[in-house]
């Protein structure tokens, strides 16, 4: 079994969420407690970046909803940098992938998250 844990980090004002490993209901938690909290407080932006995941469940896909329909409420930019198959397979079959602002990389979900409020969101 893989290990699992999140990390956080802040530069500029835009929070990181970076977790590895298999991401479950044991983790989902944590999780949720990371991506939402700095959305609350209005951070500047805020990326889930789940490139090193190799598992997700359905408990960690509602959370990424819930992150996403957090962060439209408090105007909070939001993005989800995934690039494994074990997360954008199941957001690809779910139909979340036309939902979430996901990204290839977490330089992309950075990107996307510091545009100029007029520029238009990419999903790439």
């Amino acid at each position: 079994m893989t290990e699992e844990h999140c990390t956080t980090t802040t530069d500029a004002g835009v929070v990181t969420v970076r977790c590895a490993g298999d991401l479950d209901q044991d983790m989902a938690p944590q999780l949720r407690d990371a991506l939402l909290a700095p959305v609350r407080r209005g951070a500047r932006g805020v990326v889930a970046d789940l490139t090193a995941a190799t598992f997700c469940d359905s408990t960690v896909f509602s959370i990424l909803v819930e992150a996403d329909r957090e962060a439209r409420a408090h105007d909070v930019p939001y993005a989800i940098a995934a690039a494994q198959a074990a997360v954008t397979r199941p957001l690809e079959i779910l139909g979340l992938d036309h939902l979430l602002p996901l990204h290839g990389d977490v330089a992309a979900a950075r990107a996307a998250v510091t545009e100029t409020p007029d520029a238009p969101r990419r999903v790439s």
